[in-house]
């Protein structure tokens, strides 16, 4: 990751922000960026019908990361349950950016993405976002992914394969969404 990149937005950074349907990876998304520095709301997973792990987020996680020079990034995490909509919502409505995590190989994750950036689209400032595609697949399905978003009147949406354990791959990941902040604030 660039540093510079980051520097350049941190004083005017508050919060990115990571959605996703439940077990596609945002607390170990967390954990691989921030390590120590972040606190987890996972409790034991008590619905196995929807997702078979053993633990699940029930809160906003927090952490951050140390851009050197004094200055820190804040990334706040989501449950993905529908449940927890509100809780999603408020991380949102204080979120300049948006990493949206995705398993293109779900049926469901052209819908699940639509509603996501509908959601964002009707807040009062609505946050910029970059999709994640978080599972293997294949480059044709990452481009009838965004052939599709893009049909539905969403416009092109940055799609970045990263896998929620890498944090290099996690890295660059918000070095393009910081890319793309920084130049809409110079608009």
């Amino acid at each position: 990751m660039t540093g510079q990149a980051m520097s350049g937005l941190a004083g005017n950074l508050t919060r990115i922000s990571l959605i996703g349907p439940m077990g596609i990876g945002k607390t170990t998304a967390m954990r691989s960026l921030c390590g120590e520095l972040m606190a987890s709301t996972d409790v034991p997973n008590l619905d196995r019908s929807a997702h078979a792990k053993a633990f699940t987020t029930v809160g906003a996680e927090f952490g951050e990361i140390d851009l050197g020079g004094g200055e820190r990034l804040q990334l706040v995490g989501s449950p993905g349950q529908d449940r927890f909509d509100f809780v999603r919502q408020w991380v949102l409505a204080g979120s300049v950016g948006v990493l949206l995590m995705l398993d293109l190989n779900q049926a469901s994750a052209l819908d699940y993405a639509q509603q996501s950036l509908a959601a964002m689209a009707r807040l009062e400032r609505p946050p910029t976002a970059i999709a994640l595609s978080c599972r293997d697949c294949s480059a044709q399905q990452q481009q009838d992914f965004s052939a599709a978003l893009t049909a539905q009147g969403h416009g092109v949406l940055p799609l970045v394969p990263a896998d929620p354990r890498e944090r290099a791959q996690l890295l660059d990941a918000l070095d393009v969404l910081v890319s793309l902040l920084l130049l809409q604030s110079q608009e």
